[in-house]
C-alpha cells in the first residue's frame, strides 16, 4: 500500500483537496497524507473555500509560530440543499480551531470549545443566535438574487469569509471576501472602502453596496477594531490550547466506489462533509452531523 503525500501551503488547504480529486492518483485506494506549510499572504476566497472545505481540511497543520493568530468567520448558504446538507451553515475559527458553529437545522449558535462555553454568558449566545438567524435569512434571498442574475437553477453556494490576523510583530491585517460556487465575487477593501467585482453580477452588487457608506465605514472598523478586540480576548480564554504547537490532525478517508472518488472529511465537531467526485464533472456532496458531545 502506497502513502500519497500532498504538499500545500496552509492558505491553499482547499485547492489542494480539489486537486487531489483530480489527480491520477485519486483513483487508487491508499492513505492520504496533506502536509501544510504556515500562511505567508493570504489567497483569494476561491481557493480558501471549496464548499466549505477550508473548514474541515486541516489535517495536519503545524503552527510553526504561534504568535501569529487569526479570527476567521465562513459562512455558506446552499440554493437547493438535499442529502442532509444545511441550507445555511456558519463556523468560526481561532486559527485552527473550531471556536462556534451554527446551521440552519439547529438555528442556535453554540460553542465548539470548552473555553468558549466557560467565558461567554448565555445572553452572548443568544444575541449571536438572532443575528445569525437574520444572516440565514438574507443568504438565502442573496443567493436566489444571484441565480436570477446568472440564470441558473438547481444547486449552488454562497459564501461569505470575514476575519482579521494579529501578527508576530503587533500589527494586523483584516479580510471579507464572498464567493459564488466557489469562485471569488466581491472582495473588500477597508482601506479604500470600495468593493472589488470579478465580473458583471458582481458590479451590480458592488454599485448597491458601496452606496451606503455607513455600512462600509461599519466593515472597515470591525475588521480593524472590533475583530482584533475579539481575536485576543479569544486567545486569553484559550490560551493553554491555543499555544500548543503539536500537530492537530483531522480523520481523512478517500476510496474508490463504482467509477466515484468519496471524501469523507470529518468536520471538528461540526459533522461530516462526504464529497463525491462523478464521471463529467457531476459532484455532489453529503453532510452527516456528529453526536452532541
Amino acid at each position: 500500500m502506497t502513502l500519497h503525500i500532498f504538499r500545500c501551503s496552509y492558505w491553499e488547504k482547499a485547492l489542494c483537496v480539489t486537486q487531489l480529486l483530480n489527480h491520477p492518483r485519486g483513483s487508487q485506494k491508499g492513505p492520504v497524507s496533506f502536509r501544510f506549510k504556515e500562511p505567508r499572504k493570504r489567497r483569494t476566497i476561491g481557493e480558501l473555500m471549496v464548499f466549505l472545505l477550508p473548514l474541515v481540511v486541516v489535517v495536519m497543520v503545524k503552527h510553526s509560530d504561534s504568535r501569529t493568530h487569526s479570527l476567521r468567520y465562513f459562512r455558506l448558504g446552499v440554493s437547493d440543499p438535499g442529502h442532509g446538507v444545511p441550507e445555511f451553515i456558519s463556523v468560526g475559527y481561532v486559527d485552527s480551531q473550531p471556536i462556534t458553529t451554527y446551521d440552519s437545522v439547529t438555528r442556535q449558535k453554540e460553542p465548539r470549545a470548552p473555553w468558549m462555553a466557560e467565558n461567554l454568558a448565555p445572553d452572548h449566545w443568544e444575541r449571536y443566535t438572532q443575528l445569525l438567524r437574520g444572516w440565514q435569512q438574507t443568504f438565502k434571498v442573496e443567493l436566489k438574487r444571484l441565480q436570477r442574475h446568472y440564470n441558473h437553477s438547481g444547486s449552488h453556494t454562497y459564501q461569505r469569509m470575514i476575519g482579521c490576523e494579529l501578527l508576530e510583530d503587533g500589527s494586523t491585517t483584516g479580510f471579507l471576501q464572498y464567493a459564488y460556487d466557489g469562485q471569488d465575487f466581491l472582495i473588500f477593501n477597508k482601506d479604500s472602502l470600495s468593493w472589488l467585482a470579478v465580473d458583471n453580477v458582481a458590479h451590480t452588487v458592488k454599485r448597491a453596496w458601496e452606496a451606503n457608506q455607513h455600512e462600509l465605514r461599519y466593515q472597515k472598523n470591525w475588521l480593524e477594531k472590533e475583530c482584533i478586540a475579539w481575536l485576543k480576548r479569544f486567545l486569553e480564554y484559550g490560551n493553554d490550547t491555543l499555544q500548543r504547537t503539536e500537530s492537530e490532525t483531522i480523520p481523512l478517508v478517500m476510496k474508490a466506489v463504482s467509477g466515484s472518488i468519496i471524501l469523507v472529511i470529518v468536520l471538528a465537531g461540526v459533522g461530516v462533509l462526504v464529497w463525491r467526485r462523478r464521471p463529467r464533472e457531476q459532484n455532489g456532496a453529503m453532510y452527516l452531523p456528529t453526536p452532541d458531545r
